[in-house]
């Protein structure tokens, strides 16, 4: 799933784009951020589920979900730079290519898979073969849980276009239609505003609450209608196994 560009791009990922450095603090702020999304999906799962967050970076998605409780806690990504960092709290995460990474685990096997701000750096097809491998290694009932731009964002251009290394913009929709024809059920997508819980976070949210309606009045005038209602600039989906 590597292309040649990618090698070149990924080997300084950190050292180019990201901090050095994460504190304490740092994943603690991420889990503000975090928490309010993943929780409301993963409230009915054990926290025995085995989880696996495919591109896990520094290990952000891994530590919310350790804060949330659960303790079987699995990763990988292909920057050596960044599982590095990764290592200072989750030893157990690897480098590697995710698809080569699944196949050393049976059918069935994981309860959650979480796949945050990594198919926006994929092509089309790559995006078909990795949900085809995830659906395989989920167990029934398993819940899958996306985060990527969305493409219905006013601002999408601006996050897709931040990265060279972006290949494929979604929005509900497509992300919909390509959950469905990998298998999964129960498509249910948030916006993710990003903002912690903080006054200034508080403010955010009060303030996007009115900014999202005028969204919706532009859809209105132009196409008849509000659209998804989904207007922030990342956005967040989930399907189940069935």
């Amino acid at each position: 799933m590597t292309k040649n560009y990618r090698k070149q791009y990924y080997y300084k990922y950190v050292t180019v784009l990201k901090t050095s450095d994460i504190s304490d603090a740092d994943y603690q702020h991420s889990d503000s951020k975090l928490i309010p999304l993943l929780r409301p999906w993963t409230t009915h799962l054990s926290r025995n589920a085995l989880c696996l967050d495919l591109g896990c970076g520094h290990g952000n998605i891994l530590h919310a979900l350790k804060t949330l409780g659960f303790g079987k806690l699995h990763g990988v990504d292909t920057s050596d730079e960044q599982i590095a960092l990764a290592h200072r709290k989750f030893p157990q995460v690897e480098t590697g290519d995710i698809n080569e990474y699944l196949s050393q685990f049976s059918d069935n096997h994981f309860n959650l898979i979480t796949l945050f701000d990594v198919v926006e750096h994929l092509t089309k097809d790559e995006i078909l073969m990795l949900f085809a491998n995830i659906y395989a290694k989920l167990a029934p009932t398993g819940i899958f849980i996306v985060h990527c731009p969305n493409g219905d964002s006013p601002m999408a251009l601006q996050v897709f276009a931040g990265d060279f290394s972006h290949e494929t913009l979604l929005n509900s929709a497509s992300a919909e239609s390509i959950c469905k024809l990998s298998g999964f059920t129960t498509f249910e997508a948030r916006e993710h505003l990003g903002s912690s819980v903080s006054i200034k976070g508080y403010a955010r949210k009060m303030m996007w609450s009115v900014v999202k309606y005028a969204f919706r009045a532009v859809n209105l005038v132009e196409v008849g209608n509000a659209g998804s209602g989904i207007f922030t600039r990342n956005f967040a989906f989930r399907v189940i196994k069935p």
